[in-house]
């Protein structure tokens, strides 16, 4: 079972303050420290644990610049055979443009593979597209919001989906595939630093990613980021208990809250 798994290099944006540049066509990052996206880290644990029960291989693809290649460490710290790096200064917003050149990477390489997992979703686009596009380009089966794999059995994954309302439904996927893993499948397994140092001894290949998008031109344009709307404050009501009672009650039901 040879398994590719795509890993993005994203923002740590959930305790930081974020700014908009001047011009207002970016996020200045340059004081933000960045991570594996954490739908990718269920989905690098996920194919470890298939390929040690199964046998076979994991190998992790990542696009961006060089500092991208601490994504690759750190999937081979947690038992990727090996790792790629689609290098590239700036990362397309157009997940069409990204599939291209990774379709194009896994065909003219040769790239043996199974089944190639995803995450679900970037935490930083959050377009929720690349597996679903990429197994429409490569014409193979496709498996969105999987958060379980039961079973890999010859020529086949048993495989449940996450569904609307806590549902979960039970299908056959014919393998080759390609799996959008959703988080909470697994715990992803603690990596250390001295693995990490480890596998950065492990031979990693760079490809350049602008010979392999084949002229696919954007069809998503970022015109600007914003601030969110800033909404009123809040009301402080004073004066007596009963009062204030009787005023915040008078409140929610204007408001719709309490019937």
């Amino acid at each position: 079972m040879n398994i590719v798994v795509f890993a993005k290099r994203v923002a740590a944006t959930q305790e930081e303050e974020l700014r908009i540049t001047g011009d207002g066509k970016a996020v200045d990052l340059s004081k933000i420290p960045f991570k594996m996206n954490d739908w990718d880290n269920y989905a690098v644990e996920e194919a470890v644990k298939i390929v040690e029960a199964k046998g076979g291989t994991v190998t992790a693809i990542t696009i961006g610049n060089q500092d991208s290649d601490e994504i690759l460490r750190r999937a081979i710290a947690m038992g990727a055979k090996d790792g790629f790096l689609m290098e590239t200064v700036e990362v397309s917003d157009d997940p069409a443009v990204r599939v291209e050149a990774i379709s194009n990477l896994l065909n003219k390489e040769n790239i043996p593979f199974d089944a190639v997992f995803t995450g679900v979703q970037a935490e930083d686009d959050q377009f929720a597209a690349t597996g679903g596009i990429l197994a429409g380009k490569l014409g193979i089966p496709y498996a969105s919001m999987v958060i379980g794999i039961d079973a890999v059995e010859e020529g086949h994954f048993i495989v449940r989906r996450e569904l609307e309302g806590g549902l979960q439904e039970r299908i056959k996927v014919k393998i080759p595939c390609v799996l959008s893993i959703q988080s909470g499948i697994n715990e992803p397994r603690y990596v250390s630093i001295m693995g990490i140092r480890k596998a950065s001894k492990v031979e990693r290949k760079t490809f350049k990613f602008n010979d392999y998008r084949a002229g696919q031109e954007a069809m998503i344009e970022l015109v600007r980021w914003s601030y969110p709307e800033k909404k009123g404050g809040a009301k402080i009501l004073t004066g007596e208990m009963d009062g204030i009672c009787r005023e915040l009650l008078g409140i929610l039901k204007e408001k719709g809250v309490y019937q």
